[in-house]
């Protein structure tokens, strides 16, 4: 092992203890209230970023050049949060916010001539990029390699490295920022690879929109730099081992190799859970727990770790059992007599493993677990449908020859590609189907397969149009707020102050800025390209008023009807369901995420649904409402039969 590797897994050990806390956490540190002149600083510097933002983005013509100030406004982000959230715990942590607003200030002044230096400046640079979700400025940063500008034409390995618990923009800052007074004698430790250091909005554990920011981030780098597609590595320690077992399994293929260290895998006995929960709650654990897709390892060679006497061994524990419940090897590497760190001499042998593994471009066997069409693709195969989300889908697949053989269960269309041009037939459960390579869809239709000319379109759930209720936040949304008066008071206040709760909480616990417009205000655009979450009632959301007519739950001036049954009218239907006025889209009513402060401020296994597709609610002021009633639609967005409702 030469030395400037050794020198990075000391530099990994050494920089771990203070990002990962997934454990039970110790007291929150005290805050640090910035002096009056500490604020006049902070607020000069960012005022005069902003300007500069500001003026550089209305004169950007192009999105890439748009998109090129995000490296300057992520430090103006970073500001607003850190006094937003009193993220502050010393004096020098607001001098590092400064010494970041200065960074933004001298790269804005340097677009402004077309120049952006800091992009191909070897070691650890913090960077920015505007979220389609919310349009906001989200922080990532890069490690690059000294050589990299002078190995033209070659392709780098990327490791995608996922921070613990207890991250905050003003400690990502921290650890992203060159010293304040560098020696011009140390260079930068040389890799060999590029490192990815996502934020992901900041400790929801990998979830929702911190799961989209991997991805946002990971496009962004690879728009970049030479990305080798065939090497790109997954890891993280403790919340971060986490994102990486859910992510890694739910995402098979995308992975030359996934390192989870410590974390969870599963939500009942991490979170304790002893009481009966509703079933509707329980059936949506299927969407995370990494323990429900074990069979995916089989497509990408998983190196676990966990410290000998570390809780949090237990993940892989878990994830070791349910693997070879599938017949499949298992990968662990116990550090040993050690707790909620790596091992030394551990975290070399994973790192030596990850440099042996590339990502085949065809695997010639698949096999694939999904619960919901969230996560329905492993290389050539996709589920384009089930029969039944929450309940287990598999799909096997094998090239040989001149045909493919593929086995299924719970999925009611597929597509395949790319086929090789050399397969003349798939034996689909048994039945032949004659194809010409290239993409082919599938579709069950009763016990028989047939081909299709497109996937699933219109009233089916499929991905990104499959429920639950927080999925609609995992992409773009707007908020649309009503004007008008409304039938029901309690309808109206309840959707007030659903609002304002998830006004805070999307700000708080994934670091955005809802966009937000009147009923009166949205556009054709809104439409094409937006979830929109409508609150209020058909009488105050004029927007509601005109699709309330083509919901599945009618709404009147006395009260609620889903289905035979009905509640008067102090009881709100919150739901999800596709936007009548767009099909591509979701249309919410009045709510946000389903889960909230309590379990934002929690552990991350909580961030879960606490709603299905749909509910009844009813208000009970400060508390959480009561629920009436709530089930999933069917795989056609219908009602499901009366004796399913809980």
């Amino acid at each position: 092992m030469n030395r400037s590797f050794r020198l990075y897994v000391a530099l990994t050990l050494a920089a771990l203890p203070v990002a990962a806390q997934q454990r039970p956490r110790p007291a929150a540190p005290s805050t640090y209230t910035p002096t009056a002149a500490e604020r006049q600083t902070v607020d000069q510097r960012a005022g005069e970023l902003r300007a500069l933002v500001h003026a550089g983005k209305s004169r950007s013509g192009s999105p890439g050049s748009r998109d090129a100030w995000a490296d300057a406004e992520v430090f103006l982000q970073i500001a607003t949060m850190a006094d937003r959230l009193k993220l502050y715990t010393a004096s020098s942590q607001v001098a590092n916010v400064v010494r970041g607003l200065d960074v933004g200030i001298a790269r804005a002044r340097q677009l402004q001539k077309g120049l952006s230096p800091w992009t191909t400046r070897a070691g650890r640079t913090i960077r920015g990029y505007y979220s389609e979700i919310d349009d906001t400025a989200q922080p990532y940063s890069v490690v690059l390699p000294q050589s990299l500008g002078n190995s033209s034409g070659s392709r780098w390995r990327l490791d995608v490295v996922l921070h613990g618990r207890g991250t905050t923009e003003v400690s990502f800052l921290q650890q992203s920022l060159p010293p304040a007074n560098p020696s011009p004698t140390v260079r930068p430790t040389e890799l060999g690879f590029i490192e990815l250091h996502p934020f992901g909005r900041a400790n929801n554990g990998w979830r929702w929109a911190g799961e989209t920011d991997v991805f946002e981030a990971l496009r962004a780098v690879r728009r970049q730099y030479p990305i080798d597609p065939q090497r790109i590595v997954l890891r993280g320690f403790s919340m971060g081992g986490h994102g990486a077992w859910h992510i890694g399994a739910h995402y098979p293929t995308e992975w030359s190799a996934v390192s989870p260290g410590a974390g969870f895998s599963e939500t009942r006995k991490y979170a304790k859970v002893v009481d009966p929960i509703p079933a509707y709650q329980e059936a949506a654990w299927h969407i995370y727990d990494a323990i429900d897709y074990a069979q995916n390892l089989f497509n990408t060679p998983f190196i676990a770790y966990g410290g000998e006497l570390d809780p949090q061994l237990q993940a892989s524990l878990n994830m070791k059992e349910a693997a070879e419940k599938e017949g499949l090897p298992f990968n662990l590497i116990v550090g040993p007599q050690i707790e909620h760190r790596y091992h030394p001499d551990s975290l070399k042998e994973i790192m030596r493993q990850l440099e042996t593994h590339t990502r085949p471009q065809l695997p010639k066997s698949i096999r694939f677990t999904t619960w919901t069409t969230r996560y329905n693709r492993c290389a050539w195969i996709t589920v384009d449908g089930m029969v039944s989300h929450y309940s287990r889908a598999r799909v096997n697949a094998e090239l040989g020859g001149d045909s493919a053989q593929i086995g299924t269960e719970n999925v009611s269309a597929l597509t395949v590609d790319p086929l090789p041009g050399n397969i003349r037939h798939l034996m689909v459960d048994g039945e032949r189907i004659e194809v010409a390579g290239g993409q082919v869809h599938l579709r069950r239709q009763g016990k028989r397969w047939k081909t299709a000319s497109a996937p699933p379109s219109g009233m089916v759930k499929r991905r990104g149009l499959q429920g639950p209720i927080d999925d609609a936040f995992t992409s773009r949304f707007l908020v649309v707020r009503p004007t008008a008066q409304p039938w029901s008071v309690e309808a109206a206040q309840y959707g007030i102050s659903e609002l304002a709760r998830f006004r805070a909480e999307w700000r708080d616990g994934f670091r955005g800025e809802l966009r937000e417009k009147a009923d009166s205000e949205v556009t054709d655009e809104d439409l094409a390209e937006s979830n929109l979450i409508l609150f209020g009632d058909p009488g105050s959301n004029r927007l509601l008023s005109r699709i309330a007519g083509r919901l599945p739950i009618g709404w009147s001036r006395d009260g609620v009807r889903v289905g035979d049954r009905k509640f008067d009218n102090g009881a709100v239907p919150v739901f999800i369901y596709p936007n009548p006025l767009n099909r591509n889209r979701y249309v919410v009513i009045n709510t946000g995420h389903t889960f909230g402060a309590p379990e934002i401020a929690g552990s991350n296994v909580l961030l879960k649904p606490l709603l299905p597709d749909w509910a009844v609610v009813k208000p009970q002021g400060n508390a959480r409402p009561q629920v009436l009633a709530a089930d999933y639609f069917d795989e056609a967005w219908k009602l499901r039969a009366e004796k399913s409702l809980k």
